[in-house]
């Protein structure tokens, strides 16, 4: 039963977690949130993200580094 309870547990918390990464990722300005999103959820290489915004491959490596910081920061403000 105790296990039962805890994976319940893990489960909501991690559930809470990803809301409030959708949250803070929602918030997130241009064209941050879409080079997050593009390399995380869409599993692009920074390579195909430069050539989608017409930019460098490095480029899209500081800007979702940046992304990465900006929602780092956001979810320890909460």
């Amino acid at each position: 039963m105790a296990e039962n309870e805890s994976g319940l547990e893990q489960k909501i918390s991690d559930r809470d977690s990803s809301f409030r990464i959708h949250l803070a990722l929602h918030a997130l300005e241009e064209p941050y949130r879409e080079v997050f999103e593009l390399r995380v959820f869409g599993e692009l290489s920074f390579r195909e993200i430069g050539t989608i915004f017409g930019k460098t491959e490095n480029w899209a490596r500081v800007t979702y580094h940046r992304a990465k910081l900006k929602l780092r920061e956001r979810m320890e403000q909460e």
